[in-house]
């Protein structure tokens, strides 16, 4: 039975309907579901996401709702689509619970539709980088690390059509070319395509993205990652999510591509994934337990404008 949650300290008080964060780029808007106003319904997301007519984001986190251990989330895509999680998402949503006062923890359990999920929030280091880092305000940068739990490559939870199978270095026709890609399941599907360094690009990424998204194999779509291995411990991607197309950075893809990368033999089971945005750290445990850590920072906190409110209230 989901317990009632404790009141913010200093949230909704302070007259929000939303906070917005960044993390190396992939940026989410928060919507408290206590202050009411919106409804997270597919014409309001999209909406919200537009950075031309609303304030725009890649995506929505919809919490915290009540749960008996944690807290509960729902996560939107730009395009109006709810998906399990998103490994950025639920570190800028445990970032934003403990700015905003829903908890004092620094670990503790989200939920998602994909299962629940420890969130740690990471004392940074002190040193010249510790301002970067985000140890001198709260919030400011800090690192985040998720437990975005045990990886698979079985078929039959990507959603790939044809015999249940182990996926790995699957041949994908696509852009009048063969490719191989190895594919990954977090709790949301992951298409992985290992690739020489001059073709992990944005132009091959938003080309070859929604070809591979929306391929036949996938019926319920997939998300797509360009990989460059560099070093044991090193891996570069470009990626193009399902529901939010090319993006500076996609916490769930590099713990994708460095599961991959892993499962292939190319690198050790910790890896720096470095994107347009930034770079993220990811470990794999010995029974194929991922951890992703990386910083999270705010942007701004608003309100709707009146216009704007009845709009979404349309």
């Amino acid at each position: 039975m989901p317990h009632p949650l404790p009141p913010p300290r200093h949230d909704l008080a302070d007259g929000h309907d939303f906070v917005k964060y960044e993390a190396l780029g992939n940026d989410y808007l928060v919507i408290a579901p206590a202050a009411g106003q919106v409804a997270p319904t597919p014409d309001n997301i999209r909406l919200i996401c537009d950075r031309h007519y609303g304030p725009g984001a890649d995506g929505v986190l919809y919490g915290p709702l009540p749960e008996e251990h944690g807290f509960g989330l729902r996560t939107f895509n730009s395009d109006g689509t709810e998906c399990e999680k998103s490994g950025n998402g639920l570190r800028i949503f445990g970032r934003y619970l403990r700015d905003h006062g829903w908890t004092e923890e620094g670990e503790f359990t989200v939920h998602t539709l994909a299962g629940p999920v420890t969130v740690q929030l990471v004392e940074a280091a002190p040193g010249p980088d510790a301002a970067s880092a985000g140890s001198d305000h709260p919030g400011d940068g800090a690192p985040v690390r998720v437990s975005m739990g045990r990886a698979s490559l079985d078929s039959e939870l990507i959603g790939a059509t044809g015999p249940r199978r182990e996926m790995l270095r699957e041949t994908l026709p696509a852009a009048a070319r063969e490719w191989t890609a190895t594919c990954v399941f977090l709790g949301n599907p992951h298409c992985v395509l290992p690739l020489d360094g001059t073709e992990v690009t944005e132009e091959l990424a938003r080309r070859l993205g929604p070809e591979l998204a929306g391929h036949a194999r996938f019926p319920g779509r997939i998300n797509v990652q360009l990989m460059e291995v560099r070093a044991a411990d090193r891996i570069r991607i470009e990626a193009y999510e399902r529901g939010a197309g090319y993006t500076l950075a996609s916490g769930s893809s590099a713990c994708a591509a460095a599961v991959a990368a892993h499962t292939l033999g190319l690198t050790g089971p910790g890896v720096t994934v470095e994107m347009p945005g930034g770079h993220l750290d990811v470990g794999i445990s010995d029974g194929g337990e991922v951890t992703l850590t990386g910083p999270v920072r705010p942007v701004v906190a608003g309100r709707w404008a009146p216009a704007f409110r009845r709009r979404l209230a349309s």
